[in-house]
């Protein structure tokens, strides 16, 4: 058995290799929600293609959730998709879920 081998096979505390732990952080392309709209409740979803806009709105509502399309703001295109902004902000939106009214009051 080969030193390499050996070390895999150890607790990590005990391995010869140096292991980083991990932490957990959103995505380099996630973006932040309105502000406004997340005050009232509202949860940024995904950019969504317009074309298929029918599909994910009757998807969450049929899981019970209030759904709303808003246009890409600015501070959602980051560096990375500048070279495409001409075409993401007309052809994409992006999608907001919140539960129902009734249920956040509680009175069902």
């Amino acid at each position: 058995m080969t030193d390499f081998h050996r070390n895999v096979m150890l607790p990590l505390e005990e391995s010869g290799c140096p292991i980083e732990d991990p932490q957990p952080r959103l995505p380099d392309l996630e973006r932040p929600p309105d502000p406004v709209l997340a005050a009232q409740g509202w949860q940024r979803r995904f950019m969504a293609d317009s074309a298929r806009l029918l599909e994910y709105v009757e998807l969450y509502e049929s899981l019970g959730l209030e759904v709303r399309a808003e246009p890409i703001r600015e501070a959602e295109v980051g560096p990375e998709c500048e070279p495409c902004r001409l075409v993401l902000c007309p052809k994409f939106v992006t999608l907001y879920t919140r539960t129902p009214a009734r249920a956040r009051s509680g009175n069902e």
